[in-house]
């Protein structure tokens, strides 16, 4: 019987990687010229332009004139875009941040004619386990990716992938490269490459894609196929195709269904270790997922119902910034350091326009309100519960002590730090000039869901805090928890479960001879753990929370070639935090690492006390069990993996281990990548940072042959050292009982800082835009606030809807395994709401009351409420 061959000619463009984004977009300018003549002279049937839109986005700025002919081929079906913005990572990125880059791809897509509905990512470094859910929120129910797959799963190229929730695309695995069909244009014909891709298949029909990075338009191609079709008379019939079409064709009944993530790397290099590579890209990642999620978006909502206009435009653009920088390689780390650099200054731009949009939106709503006076000091909550919790803030008065009211009730705070500020006109006289006072306080406080609390500053009494190093062990507490230092350890003991954690908190270093796509221990390693020994203690203890603070230096290797001769001569200033606030059940830690040396890995150990077996972190839009110790992990050489399957995990918020009566969490901001180890893996390893010097090495040890990069040149990439001052921080948190919703209600209360505003003219220089006068709002209407209520399902957004007024909130299910009654979102005025997916699409009837009753939601399950005040 005839084999049918639908060859796939595309482009894998990647949006940048050892060259810039401006570099390459040159060379695409004058492409697109090229695919569009060689489209409308009918030279090609059909191209690809690799499922992403912001390189259209960019070049269609350039050259607006040229839309017209694109549109006329995607109407055609001829020219494939979308449905992505940029071909995101899935492992290390929220899964909001998934959704928002498929609302703006599809949006931008749907423009010029219409999206491809295939979940189309061919290089990303392995596949989440959330994402058939994800494509089927969006319609889409096909997927083709690469990397990921291995023969424990399946040795099939084509299948279906099924989330927890039910969920199914059905899948074509290139397994052996997009551009494995280069060769039908480059080679003699030959049956060796057809035979290559009927390997696996499971029908008659079979993929070809032709392409490759930054390739161009393959004229010949016609001329290639004719001469196999010839060659290969009636055995093969090679025909221009797309994916829709090879699709179609195929036929599903008979192909095997698995489930779950797909990140191993027995068949291809998936970089089991590329989560912790470029920490400083992670945290800047993580604080700006946190910000845009949970305070814009959120913020944003409340201001449109009080008649602020919250222009979506400048919205969009803050998420094609970010979404840029998830792009695969981009999130990964492993590029060129003037790429990185690049990437570095979109998360500043990001940033600014974030923080900004705070910043005036806040000023707004207080300057506007009639109920706050001058002085007053006022807190947006942008969670849809009540928050109480210590926060930091910096409040300016004229007052040299202060006291802090609410409803006539003075509140406990700690002041951290006062100074002196002149508030006249330069140059400074103190005796011409007034002044005010700056005073950095750690205050306890309670918001309402959605809602906001006003605090009035008054002349008082400031509490000074005690500052103590009493005689060994030092000891700060709270009603949970007691942290102890003494001979240069860390002890802390759990008052509820009665539990001793002795030695619980170390720093390991060790050599680190791989490159920005995955570590590798050098051949002759030294490891050590570095506790504390010699550090400078100082104990805090205040009205709201109380502080360990541990500064001193380590010594390090400075080098590969120091540490292969055991000596250690660079010393590594650290300042380490540990705070205790008075009613939080989170330990908070703080490490500020000024790192001096070169090609090493630090990681910070923690003793859990408990004996693993697996793992469980949290995915886009779940959760994950993982084993300590991949079952190949022994003779995966031996089987031709193509890397080792070390048994480093990506993590998006925490990582926990548990038992029947014991939960140990840790909570992690910008920390991407742990592991566990030591004896029965009773420690939880986060990987702080790993210093390389190169984009790609070839024949490392945990990942032999040729180099990942390019496998031509290697690429010096000395900024990737990370030879700066790095901040951590992370918490931890012990329960008695493992719960997943709650858990991730918990990071949100120790992660998610609560925007403020103080309504004062002493201090001009608060925000960026303070020193400018403006207009408050001519009126404010009332907001409709709500209360999210549900012990089981998961709160993951509120935003503006993409057209009209309205507003979705967000939720799913994190159990891998039981269906749960979801719990009621409640409303202080009639609403009405109706369920759609992620793209927007109302699924059912439209309701009307002030509570939403969520219903049952199966394992895993997400759903959308589209709220109409």
């Amino acid at each position: 019987m005839t084999k049918k061959v639908h060859v796939i000619h595309h482009t894998h463009w990647d949006f940048e990687w050892y060259f810039t984004n401006n570099e390459s977009f040159i060379q695409f300018v004058y492409q697109m010229d090229e695919v569009l003549q060689a489209l409308e002279e009918q030279k090609i049937a059909y191209y690809l332009l690799d499922g992403q839109m912001s390189i259209l986005d960019e070049y269609l700025a350039t050259c607006p004139e040229q839309a017209p002919r694109i549109e006329r081929l995607v109407r055609a079906n001829r020219l494939q875009i979308g449905p992505w913005y940029t071909q995101t990572d899935e492992l290390i990125i929220a899964g909001e941040s998934i959704v928002r880059n498929l609302n703006i791809g599809m949006a931008q897509a749907n423009k010029l004619g219409g999206a491809m509905k295939i979940g189309y990512l061919p290089d990303s470094f392995g596949q989440g386990k959330d994402m058939p859910k994800i494509y089927n929120g969006f319609g889409m129910t096909e997927a083709v990716f690469w990397r990921g797959v291995s023969h424990k799963q399946t040795r099939v190229r084509e299948f279906q992938w099924a989330s927890e929730d039910g969920s199914v695309v059905t899948v074509a695995n290139i397994k052996d490269g997009y551009f494995v069909g280069v060769g039908l244009i480059e080679q003699d014909v030959n049956e060796t490459m057809l035979t290559q891709i009927a390997e696996g298949a499971t029908s008659d029909e079979l993929l070809l894609p032709v392409g490759g990075d930054q390739r161009y338009v393959d004229y010949q191609l016609g001329e290639r196929i004719s001469a196999y079709n010839k060659a290969f008379n009636g055995q093969y019939e090679l025909v221009e195709s797309n994916y829709q079409a090879f699709f179609k064709a195929l036929d599903t009944e008979k192909i095997p269904r698995i489930k779950g993530e797909l990140a191993d790397g027995a068949v291809s290099k998936i970089h089991r270790s590329i989560y912790s590579s470029r920490y400083d890209h992670k945290q800047w990642n993580d604080k700006l997922e946190r910000r845009l999620i949970y305070q814009l978006e959120p913020l944003l909502v409340r201001a449109q119902q009080a008649g602020l206009a919250t222009k979506k435009g400048v919205v969009e653009r803050i998420w094609k910034l970010l979404c840029k920088n998830q792009a695969h390689d981009s999130a990964g780390g492993c590029n060129s350091d003037k790429t990185n650099r690049i990437i570095n200054e979109r998360y500043r731009e990001a940033d600014q326009l974030s923080q900004g949009m705070i910043d005036y939106v806040t000023r707004k709503l207080s300057e506007t309100s009639p109920l706050i006076k001058d002085g007053d000091l006022t807190f947006y909550n942008t969670l849809p519960w009540t928050v109480a919790k210590v926060v930091h803030v910096a409040v300016s008065s004229p007052f040299k002590q202060l006291t802090i009211r609410r409803d006539g009730e003075h509140l406990p705070f700690d002041c951290l730090q006062t100074t002196r500020e002149a508030s006249g006109p330069l140059p400074h006289d103190e005796l011409n000039n007034s002044s005010y006072y700056m005073h950095q306080l750690a205050l306890a406080v309670s918001i309402p869901p959605l809602g906001s609390q006003t605090y009035t500053i008054e002349d008082g009494q400031t509490k000074k805090q005690v500052r103590t190093t009493p005689p060994s062990p030092v000891m700060i507490a709270n009603g949970r928890y007691e942290l102890s230092y003494q001979d240069g350890q860390l002890n802390l003991f759990d008052k509820i479960t009665k539990q001793n954690f002795f030695d619980f908190l170390t720093i390991e270093d060790s050599g680190d001879a791989g490159d920005t796509y995955d570590y590798s221990p050098p051949l002759t390693d030294d490891c050590y753990h570095l506790r504390f020994e010699a550090a400078d203690v100082n104990a805090r203890h205040g009205a709201v929370q109380e502080t360990l603070t541990l500064t001193g230096e380590w010594l390090v290797a400075n080098n590969l070639a120091e540490r292969a001769q055991q000596q250690r001569n660079t010393r590594l200033p650290y300042r380490l935090t540990l705070t205790l606030n008075a009613t939080a059940q989170t330990l908070n830690v703080e490490l500020i690492i000024d790192n001096n040396a070169d090609d090493h890995r630090m990681r910070v150990l923690i003793a859990s006390n408990l004996t693993n077996e697996v793992s469980y972190a949290d995915t886009p839009f779940g959760m994950i069990t993982r084993p300590v110790v991949d079952s190949a992990l022994h003779n995966w050489r031996e089987q031709g993996w193509c890397e080792e399957p070390t048994a480093l995990y990506p993590m998006l918020h925490y990582v926990n281990v548990h038992s029947d009566k014991r939960s140990f969490t840790i909570f992690a901001k910008g920390i991407k990548e742990y592991q566990l180890v030591g004896e029965q893996y009773q420690t939880l390893a986060l990987t702080l940072f790993r210093s390389v010097g190169y984009l790609g090495k070839p024949n490392l040890q945990r990942r032999p042959g040729a180099a990942s990069g390019n496998a031509f040149k290697e690429i010096a990439t000395p900024d990737s050292q990370l030879q700066q001052q790095l901040r951590f921080h992370f918490a931890i948190q012990l329960d008695e009982q493992f719960k997943p919703a709650q858990l991730q209600k918990d990071y949100l209360n120790y992660a998610i800082n609560l925007p403020y505003y103080q309504k004062q003219t002493f201090n001009r220089f608060t925000t960026a835009l303070q020193y400018f006068v403006a207009h408050p709002l001519a009126s404010m209407e009332p907001t409709t606030p709500f209360v999210f209520e549900s012990e089981t399902v998961v709160w993951s957004s509120l935003r503006q809807t993409d057209i009209g007024e309205g507003f979705e909130v967000r939720c799913y299910n994190p159990s891998l395994s039981e269906a749960v009654a979801g719990g009621t979102i409640r409303f202080e005025t009639p609403i009405a709401y109706v369920a759609v997916n992620l793209k927007g699409t109302i699924l059912g009837e439209r309701s009307r009351g002030r509570t939403l009753e969520l219903g049952r939601f199966k394992a895993g399950e997400i759903k959308t409420f589209r709220i109409d005040v």
